[in-house]
């Protein structure tokens, strides 16, 4: 590596560290903001009882896991905030001129900062695919449920089985799958929701359902499940499952476990109605095939995007790069301001596409790929008009 290389590749990582990290901390003093009245909720009595520090420690805690998540929303950004930051400083001392006057393109120049993209892309691929995927429940979890953990639904989870789980209620505290009764308006009697899991197989064809007044969470070794407490089998019935009433046929088979992958970190994980944003791509694409989501297309777009998005990390890198490096009687301020505007404007370009995608109005696969169609030449454009 050149003396060059390693001079511009240190002025680049200097800026990428000070804008990453100042764009990190704006969006979490933004995010306190918004939560403020979440996060002073946990000086509840009950949440008093678990210690000053033991909240403290929480609160410190969901911001590490939150900054995984926010570093995906600023990768791109920051790589051009970046990339002109370093441009600016080059110019304001004069190194720019001269490695201009010795002969040197400003290609040669981009280049090192474009490895370097390169390398923090990698990073934001297995942040996507694995960092994030395992840490999806602590994301998808609130600031008020920090320490104190209400109960939620378990709303048509799929596991590894192809079976679906559903619970009235999930008490995280105890890892529980919990029966309801509840009162229909107009019927005056009130039904007592049992925990159930519908059993189909590989072709999602009903294959039975379990039913149970209580589901416990249990792991010893390799074996996982959920014990269940007055657990019957029922076969399948010809008609959809109406979730007031049980199964035709009342006469069950005892049943007291049933072995799944989908556990309390799985329960979680889903609870949000933007889980799939914190699902590995082979997750997504296998849960885009099941037919009783209702929300398949964004699982697709959101599938297809784990591919274009490092792409278009770099592209929006290479559509700026020339307004900040290209001439001299520029301001640089100015050339940062119209670097950010061109992010903007590509930024609403996905946004838009994402959401004509979401709703049907384009197919996912053309939703998730009309911005690097529209892009790509766009960057190949700018450089080609860079006066190096």
């Amino acid at each position: 590596m050149k003396v060059l290389d390693r001079y511009i590749i240190q002025t680049f990582l200097v800026s990428l560290l000070i804008v990453l990290v100042g764009m990190m901390s704006l969006t979490l003093v933004l995010d306190l903001f918004f939560n403020v009245n979440k996060i002073l909720s946990l000086v509840s009595p009950e949440a008093r009882d678990v210690g000053f520090w033991a909240l403290v420690w929480n609160i410190l805690r969901y911001y590490g896991y939150k900054s995984f998540s926010y570093f995906q929303l600023l990768a791109a950004p920051a790589l051009l905030v970046s990339a002109a930051a370093s441009m600016v400083r080059l110019a304001r001392g004069r190194e720019l001129t001269g490695i201009k006057a010795a002969g040197i393109s400003l290609y040669r120049v981009m280049w090192p900062m474009i490895v370097v993209a390169l390398l923090l892309d990698a990073f934001y691929v297995v942040n996507q695919e694995i960092i994030i995927p395992s840490i999806a429940p602590e994301l998808t979890r609130d600031p008020d449920e920090m320490e104190v953990r209400e109960k939620f639904p378990v709303d048509f989870i799929r596991d590894a089985h192809n079976n679906v789980l559903y619970a009235p209620l999930y008490d995280p505290k105890t890892e529980e799958m919990l029966s309801e009764p509840r009162a229909f308006p107009g019927k005056g009697v009130v039904h007592e929701i049992k925990v159930r899991i519908f059993l189909r197989d590989e072709n999602y064809h009903p294959a039975g359902t379990l039913e149970a007044d209580r589901a416990r969470w249990y792991r010893r070794g390799a074996l996982e499940g959920w014990q269940l407490e007055g657990g019957l089998r029922f076969p399948p019935v010809d008609r959809a499952a109406v979730f007031d009433q049980r199964p035709a046929d009342s006469e069950g088979e005892p049943i007291a476990f049933y072995a799944t992958n989908v556990g309390p970190e799985e329960i979680e994980r889903h609870r949000a109605s933007d889980f799939y944003r914190y699902m590995a791509y082979r997750e997504l694409k296998i849960l885009a095939k099941d037919p009783m989501r209702g929300n398949w297309r964004q699982l697709q777009v959101a599938m297809h995007q784990h591919l274009t998005m490092p792409i278009m990390n770099l592209l929006i890198l290479l559509l700026g790069l020339p307004f900040v490096t290209g001439r001299e009687d520029r301001n640089y301020f100015i050339s940062i301001g119209v670097a950010l505007g061109l992010f903007i404007a590509v930024f609403v370009l996905m946004f838009a596409a994402t959401a004509f995608g979401n709703t049907g109005h384009l197919s996912p696969l053309t939703a998730a790929w009309i911005p690097v169609i529209l892009v790509l030449p766009a960057s190949i454009l700018s450089l080609e008009m860079l006066r190096t």
